[in-house]
Formats: C-alpha cells, sequence, structure tokens
C-alpha cells in the first residue's frame, strides 16, 4: 500500500517559504503610536504630522477578502511639501531608503501582490523592490504607473537577471522616488495607494483549502521518473490544476488536466524533493513529490 504524506512541517515550510520572507506582508500588524498606527516593520513619515493628516493609515478596505483584514493606504497631501506629507511606506529606514532591510533565501524571480492607486496631478505611482548581496545592490523590479487603478489589481514584478542575493528592501509611494534614493519627485497631487498581500514569486490567492481523503485522490508513483499519474476518483470534478514547486517555493510546473486526463510528463524535472499542489473547484491538496531518476 502506497504512503501519502500529507502537510507535513517540511511542506509548509516548501509552501510559505518565498512568502514568509516579507515582514508583515498582509500589512495585519499595527503598531499604536500616539494617535496614529504605524504597519508593523514599516517606515513612514506618520511620525513627521505635525496635525490631524497622517499619509499612511490602516485600511479596511482589503484583498483578497478571505484573508486578513487590513490592507495599507498611503497619501499625499500637497498643500505642505516635507516628509509628513509624503505616501508611502518602505522596510528600509527613511534616511537610507538604498539599503537592505530584511533577509531573503531562494532566488525570487518576481515580486507579486495587489494594489489599487488613484494619481493626481501628473503623479506617479511606484512600487520598488531592490535586491542585495553582501550590502550591495545587485537586483531589482519597479512599477511605474500615471493610470487610475479603481479595483483590486493584481501585479507581477520580474526580478532583474542575478545569481544570488542576501536580503532586500521594498517601497511603495503614491509618488516617484528617483534612483537617487530618497529624493522625492513629487508628490504634486492628493494620490493614494493601497497596497496588500505582497509576496514573492507566487501570488496569494482566496482558494480555500478543503479536506481530500485518500478514496478521492489517487497519485502514482511516488518516488516517480518520467510520468506522473494524478487521478481523481470523483465524477463531479470536470477539471483540475497541478502546479509542483522547488524547495525554495519556486512554481517550476503547471498544467491543467481534465477528467479524462491524468498524466503529467516530468520528463524536464530534476531529481529531488518537491511540493505538489492540486486544485479543482471543489479541492485544494499540498502533497510531497519525490523525483528520482
Amino acid at each position: 500500500m502506497k504512503k501519502y504524506i500529507i502537510i507535513s512541517a517540511f511542506l509548509v515550510v516548501l509552501s510559505f517559504t518565498s512568502k514568509a520572507q516579507i515582514p508583515n506582508n498582509g500589512f495585519e500588524n499595527w503598531t499604536t503610536v500616539g494617535g496614529y498606527q504605524n504597519p508593523t516593520s514599516w517606515n513612514n513619515c506618520n511620525s513627521s504630522s505635525t496635525n490631524s493628516f497622517y499619509p499612511v493609515t490602516k485600511s479596511t478596505d482589503h484583498y483578497p477578502t478571505s484573508i486578513g483584514s487590513f490592507s495599507i493606504r498611503m497619501e499625499n497631501y500637497t498643500p505642505l511639501s516635507n516628509c509628513s506629507t509624503y505616501g508611502f511606506a518602505q522596510t528600509s529606514d527613511n534616511d537610507n531608503p538604498c539599503k537592505p532591510a530584511f533577509p531573503i533565501t531562494g532566488h525570487p524571480n518576481s515580486l507579486r501582490g495587489y494594489y489599487k492607486c488613484f494619481p493626481k496631478n501628473n503623479d506617479t505611482i511606484q512600487i520598488g523592490l531592490m535586491l542585495f548581496k553582501n550590502g550591495v545592490w545587485i537586483a531589482g523590479a519597479e512599477l511605474l504607473t500615471t493610470n487610475t487603478v479603481s479595483n483590486w489589481t493584481p501585479f507581477n514584478l520580474p526580478i532583474s537577471s542575478y545569481t544570488d542575493a542576501d536580503s532586500a528592501t521594498i517601497t511603495f509611494a503614491a509618488f516617484f522616488n528617483d534612483t537617487t534614493c530618497g529624493f522625492p519627485f513629487g508628490p504634486f497631487g492628493n494620490s493614494v495607494l493601497y497596497i496588500d498581500n505582497v509576496s514573492f514569486d507566487n501570488l496569494i490567492t482566496e482558494v480555500p483549502e478543503k479536506n481530500l481523503d485518500y478514496n478521492t485522490l489517487n497519485i502514482f508513483p511516488n518516488p516517480a521518473c518520467e510520468v506522473l499519474n494524478v487521478v481523481f476518483n470523483e465524477n463531479k470534478i470536470i477539471d483540475y490544476r497541478v502546479k509542483i514547486y522547488n524547495i525554495i517555493g519556486t512554481l517550476v510546473k503547471t498544467e491543467t488536466l481534465k477528467q479524462n486526463q491524468s498524466q503529467i510528463n516530468i520528463e524536464d524535472l530534476s531529481n529531488g524533493t518537491y511540493l505538489l499542489e492540486i486544485e479543482s473547484q471543489f479541492y485544494i491538496k499540498k502533497q510531497k513529490l519525490i523525483i528520482q531518476k
């Protein structure tokens, strides 16, 4: 009888490695400071405010709606021109935004998440990532837009080519910070930017995980060599998506199979341990997969 190891501690690490590296990535944690709140692990200029306006606030308008309760909202205030009116948040220090802020492992290939924005008076909205190795900036990714995005929209920013990185910093701004790091090009208007559920490589979705018993799903062989069979034993399942992640959480293969299909060619994958994720209209299940040739 085959053994199927379901959601061990190892699989949890595989599934969330790339997501968990970004501190407070869903903006659920906030610290109260006097009359305002700051998002934990994200620096901003709320402390410089001398009136009732705070450029960074906690919003209950969040996405996906089934994940968490809050997002981060950033707004400029243009009648004044100082830090207290700049709508931005970053993981690095305000005095030196171009330095490492948090450690990373593996090899992230993209920065993903959700945003919506309302630029005013020719402001440029910015989402930026910098990767470092031994304190040196070696790669990055950036989104710049002057367009209004009224509804929550996913972003996927490819990271420029690099060999290895050990740390990163992320900046969100309702205006544009130029490449000299810290000198704002704007703000020109009372622009607004919302961000939620940021991650490396894998977009965080709201698909609920439902129980799937052994009789419903049959996966074989495991260890596998050239072909993997994935068979559902329920007629109501019409099609399903199969994703395979490597040990550092990078998606290496995805296929959508119909009910009368069951085989996935894995000849292109190297020997090793992977996370197999199977998702249908009714189920989502994760399982360890070993490829051994």
